[in-house]
Order: structure tokens, then sequence, then C-alpha cells
């Protein structure tokens, strides 16, 4: 659910170059989605409303020198927003390897661009932002700590942490729930902005056929600085 949590992250990353890993993918899985949700809350700060967007991600595993078994992801993201007509661009890409059994660790990197007429004359700067994460699966929950880092000093945050929890339960042969919930932490904030936020978001993903998923979604925002809110949307996946 892109509206309030970016999945997948552009695979330059520390070093390692998609063309380590190419030569020895297996297998690549791609999907198309388009969506909409009543507002676009990101990192619990409501953006504007009526978010429409729409993105492309690429997924597979392979081998690469000294790490050896790793997946990757990779996709561009696009959402236009507000009554203003906002835009805002996401270019992004991860790698990522299991450490044990227990136990994974992913790499990425994220460049986030705006433009449109919301953004006139505001001579936005992209965004770059790499970031570090580790994830395990507890009682079929999966858990995830992330740490995001503003190399692009456009934020008044040097580091942006998170915690994730996640859980999936198939109801039916074609509709499966998912539940997760996210508290993030600013290290540093503008004046009067609180610096924690909490999400509780649910999830059905429906399959209409082999390739085409309807889910309808909604999440709550738990903000100090902004109070609470609540969005809907849904989206359609296309898988190919």
């Amino acid at each position: 659910m892109h509206s309030v949590m970016r999945p997948m992250r552009v695979l330059a990353l520390a070093g390692l170059s998609i063309s380590l890993i190419a030569p020895a993918v297996a297998e690549i899985e791609s999907e198309f989605h388009v969506g909409y949700s009543s507002d676009y809350v990101f990192r619990g700060n409501n953006a504007g409303s009526d978010l429409y967007e729409f993105g492309l991600d690429f997924g597979g595993s392979g081998t690469a020198p000294v790490l050896g078994d790793v997946d990757w992801s990779a996709g561009v993201w696009y959402g236009s927003f507000g009554a203003a007509s906002t835009n805002e661009l996401d270019v992004y890409g991860e790698v990522s390897k299991s450490l044990n059994e227990m136990l994974s660790v992913a790499v990425g990197l994220t460049n986030y661009s705006y433009f449109g007429a919301g953004n006139a004359g505001t001579n936005l700067a992209d965004d770059i932002e790499p970031y570090i994460s580790l994830g395990t699966s507890l009682a079929g929950i999966s858990l995830g700590v992330g740490a995001h880092f503003d190399e692009s000093d456009t934020k008044p945050h040097d580091i942006y942490w998170e915690i994730t929890a996640a859980y999936e339960k198939e109801l039916s042969g074609n509709m499966t729930l998912g539940l997760s919930a996210v508290l993030g932490h600013f290290d540093e904030t503008a004046a009067g902005v609180d610096d924690t936020y909490y999400a509780l978001s649910a999830a059905l993903s429906i399959a209409a056929s082999d390739s085409i998923t309807v889910t309808p979604h909604v999440t709550h925002i738990i903000d100090g600085s902004t109070g609470d809110e609540t969005v809907g949307g849904v989206s359609v996946g296309f898988g190919f």
C-alpha cells in the first residue's frame, strides 16, 4: 500500500551493480498497478487529498560474487495528489540476502522527485535516500527494522527509523487478508512536529484471475502533531 508505506525499493546500492547479478538471474517477476486513496499519507504526514497513483515493479533472485544467493527488486512509482495537482516520481531498488533461516538483511536506495503545479516555484531538489533493514519471522508474523538516511539534506532529519510487523491469512482460494503495523521515528523534526507516528493497516487481496488482483485497503494513522486520521483506497495489480 503505497499511500502509507512504500513497498520495494534503484539498484545502485553501495557499490553493488546490477551487472553482478544479471548474468545469474533465474527468473524475473513483474507487476503493474494503478490505485486511488482518499489521502496521500507518507510517514505520518498528509501531503494532500485524492491520491491517484501507478507503479511498475520488478523482482527476482540470482547469484552475485562474494554475496552468493541474493534477491533483488526495483521499480518506479508515480503519484498525483492535492487540489494543486502535486506530482511525485520515485525510482527505487533493493538487494536482500538471507543470513540464516531466521534473519535477512536488505540494502536499498530511493530517489524522490517532485514536480507539477503544486510544486511550482518551490525549486524542490530530489531526495536521495539509501537504507538498510533487517527482517525476521516469528509465529507467522513478519518483523522488520530499518534505518533510512537523508543524503540530500532536504529534510530536517538525518535518519528515519521504522519498525514493522505484518501478518497474512488466506481466507479462501482467491482472498487473502493482510494486516500490518508501523512505528516510524525521526531523529530530528521541524518545530512543532511530532517525531514519532504509528499506523495500522488492513488490506484484502482478491484474485480476480491468475494475473489480476484487486486490493481494497484502509489505514489508521496516529500522529501527535497532526492528530489521528483514517485513509482508504483500492488498487488493481496486473502480474506479467
